[in-house]
């Protein structure tokens, strides 16, 4: 029991970290094995896709406003909201500096600029931070996950856009994702004290609950029908996954020292930035009609690889 081996709550983290990456990569097999065998197909894994996006997830960070998350100080956590705009900026910076230091040409540096600013938050950081801090971090990540999403839909696109024929429109429409709604709805019922039944309560914690099985089974899933052994070709998919899952969680530790961000909410952007590269890249990649092929391999080595170091990122980098 990890009770019985450590003796400080870090290295009860580096213990529960560990385990649930070897739960998550047991759940990734499950899925790429599923793929494989037809128990799940492409349409499957669509509708589970905007099944886990659309409700389940904003589910799971409806319950952890709803719940408390210490919303007493939300206008106190207002520079930590910001400072999660200043990470995107710092992410987007390493794309392009880590582009111009391999030599890239223009159209596939601006694609590796989106791979490595835009981590997989939803499907991977918030069952992780679930894990290791519990739901409040999970509600403070969702901080984060605004800033993800505004330049996601816009700096996002327009990377992946850059060099085709593709027109960049930029839709308000889809920043009110319903995670982001679910938000402040949560926000409202807490702060003005409304009760919600119990049997309600019960039924969106179960169903929120399911956010980490079926993000993990969704991942392996979508790797089995992904070109592998192409992807393990690809030495650049191999560099970008080492800035992706080392290089940003480590620049981001730097940062928060510097500017002395709180640990506990330093230790959530630390692991929130330590994630693969985000699904979502891959989706506007096909919308946009922009190289799959390319973010399809950084997909598939930074997830595989970040089984490991994910462990090693929270063993040594957090404050």
């Amino acid at each position: 029991h990890v009770d019985l081996v450590c003796s400080n709550e870090s290295c009860k983290e580096r213990v529960i970290s560990g385990n649930q990456m070897l739960m998550f990569f047991t759940l990734i097999i499950i899925g790429f094995v599923a793929q494989k065998v037809k128990l799940l197909v492409n349409e499957t894994i669509d509708g589970l896709s905007k099944l886990v996006v659309r409700l389940i997830l904003p589910l799971m960070v409806f319950t952890t406003v709803v719940n408390g998350a210490t919303i007493s100080g939300i206008a106190q956590k207002f520079p930590f909201f910001l400072f999660s705009f200043l990470m995107i900026f710092i992410l987007v910076g390493i794309g392009i500096l880590s582009s111009k230091l391999m030599r890239l040409p223009k159209p596939t540096s601006y694609i590796n600029t989106a791979i490595v600013g835009f981590p997989n938050t939803g499907f991977m950081g918030y069952p992780v931070l679930l894990d290791v801090f519990g739901q409040e971090a999970v509600f403070y990540a969702s901080l984060i996950h605004m800033a993800f999403n505004f330049f996601v839909y816009t700096y996002a696109i327009m990377c992946l856009t850059k060099g085709d024929d593709s027109e960049f429109k930029l839709n308000f429409k889809q920043l009110l994702t319903p995670g982001i709604i679910l938000i402040f709805v949560g926000i409202f019922i807490y702060l003005f004290d409304i009760q919600l039944p119990s049997v309600l309560m019960d039924t969106i914690n179960s169903v929120g609950s399911l956010t980490a099985p079926l993000s993990m089974m969704m991942i392996g899933s979508s790797l089995a029908v992904y070109p592998i052994k192409d992807s393990f070709t690809d030495w650049r998919s191999y560099v970008f996954a080492f800035v992706r899952l080392m290089i940003v969680p480590f620049v981001t530790m730097l940062i928060c020292r510097l500017i002395h961000i709180d640990p506990y909410y330093a230790n959530i952007t630390i692991i929130t930035n330590a994630m693969p590269v985000g699904s979502m890249v891959l989706m506007l990649a096909t919308q946009y009609n922009a190289n799959v092929k390319i973010v399809t391999r950084n997909i598939v080595v930074s997830t595989l690889l970040s089984v490991i170091t994910i462990p090693i990122v929270v063993a040594t980098m957090l404050l």
